[in-house]
């Protein structure tokens, strides 16, 4: 019997909705890249959802995927108004996703709501650590615990409970909780509490220095981090929308 080839696994993560209200190739691209600009390390090398409000062209859509790619993001599929697009989503290489029942939050930096929406989806599988056993809290589940450092490219949920590193987080890393974060040495990677849009979820480390902030699809980059808090043990929250970085005692 030959040896097994592949396994496979679903998996989560972060995954950027666009959704398309109406499509001018100008405009579109100029408030594209603005956007970007506004936080290049997030979005750059985004997988992106097209969600199509709209019906457009075949010319239309190729081009809209072509800026998109121009602008270093990355469409992995599609979903919306795709009735007379299917044969071109598939030969552009992406996946018709229309049927599926996908969960949207607005995705804004600080009180800014943006366009796009963080939601669960599907990733190349990263390399995880099983959890350990520990107290259930009020979400249901047992706390999810890390017992090594989280290196740069690994992913790590803890669905439907908190999250817990008891090493560092490498940048490049990525570790998200449907509750809170709690990271027992350096986070530098990118830190996701509140996913599925808890707002009471909260970011907890021992020295700060991460590349991102999220609670419930809010988001703070590494710019206003250093501004508010670098390099020393901290805690991140939402206070009236906004996502506050503090030292701790």
């Amino acid at each position: 019997m030959s040896e097994q080839c592949f396994r496979m696994k679903g998996t989560t993560l972060t995954s950027i909705v666009l959704e398309v209200l109406h499509f001018e190739p100008d405009e579109f691209e100029t408030q594209l890249a603005a956007k970007i600009a506004s936080a290049p390390h997030f979005f750059t090398r985004s997988s992106l959802i097209i969600h199509l409000t709209s019906a457009l062209t075949v010319t239309e859509f190729e081009l809209l995927i072509a800026l998109c790619r121009r602008h270093e993001l990355q469409p992995m599929a599609v979903k919306g108004n795709t009735e007379a697009l299917k044969r071109t989503i598939n030969d552009l290489g992406m996946s018709d996703i229309s049927q599926s029942k996908l969960s949207e939050r607005p995705l804004g930096e600080q009180k800014t709501v943006s366009d796009a929406a963080v939601e669960p989806s599907t990733r190349r599988p990263a390399e995880q650590e099983s959890p350990s056993t520990a107290p259930v809290n009020q979400r249901g589940k047992p706390a999810k615990i890390i017992s090594r450092p989280v290196r740069s490219g690994q992913q790590v949920y803890a669905e439907g409970a908190d999250l817990i590193i008891l090493g560092a987080v490498s940048e490049g890393a990525e570790i998200l909780a449907d509750g809170n974060i709690h990271v027992y040495g350096t986070l530098r990677g990118r830190a996701l509490a509140g996913v599925k849009g808890d707002e009471q979820a909260r970011v907890f480390c021992q020295n700060m220095e991460a590349e991102l902030i999220s609670i419930a699809g809010r988001f703070v980059m590494q710019e206003n981090v250093q501004q508010q808090c670098w390099k020393k043990p901290a805690q991140a929250y939402l206070d009236a929308d906004t996502i506050v970085v503090e030292g701790l005692n």
